[in-house]
């Protein structure tokens, strides 16, 4: 389960709103309590899509940016928790690139923004190979 507040997400629609009609991507950071399966969000933290060529329908991370943003939450004492981008005029369902790329024990928020206006998003995580909508609790 992913516990995320209001607010961040409302800052993920924003910044996929201003990034339209390009995908947009960053990191979801706060505590896992593994015992529980459960990831809490305290921040989220936008990167720049490096994938210039299909920024509409493809998003990559650069490595630096992986590791400033770990090194930022370590001092913070949180996490990398999860991933977030999102889907400009597509539904908010992973992909087949996303699955490549996903890892384990990370929730990833994706963001159908349709129109230049975020509309649907759901939480997914990695269950056997494969994505399952994950349950999310706004708090």
């Amino acid at each position: 389960m992913l516990r995320i507040k209001k607010e961040l997400i409302h800052q993920i629609e924003k910044q996929g709103e201003e990034g339209y009609p390009y995908e947009i991507c960053g990191f979801i950071l706060g505590e896992i309590d593994y015992e529980n399966d459960l990831r809490t969000a305290v921040e989220v933290v936008q990167v720049e899509n490096q994938n210039k060529e299909r920024a509409n329908d493809r998003f990559e991370i650069h490595p630096k940016d992986y590791l400033r943003v770990e090194n930022y939450a370590d001092e913070k004492g949180i996490q990398i928790i999860g991933i977030y981008h999102t889907h400009p005029d597509h539904p908010d369902r992973p992909s087949e690139t996303d699955l490549r790329f996903a890892q384990p024990d990370m929730s990833y928020i994706i963001m159908s923004v349709k129109n230049g206006k975020a509309s649907d998003w759901r939480s997914w995580k990695l269950e056997g190979g494969s994505f399952v909508q994950e349950e999310v609790e706004i708090i």
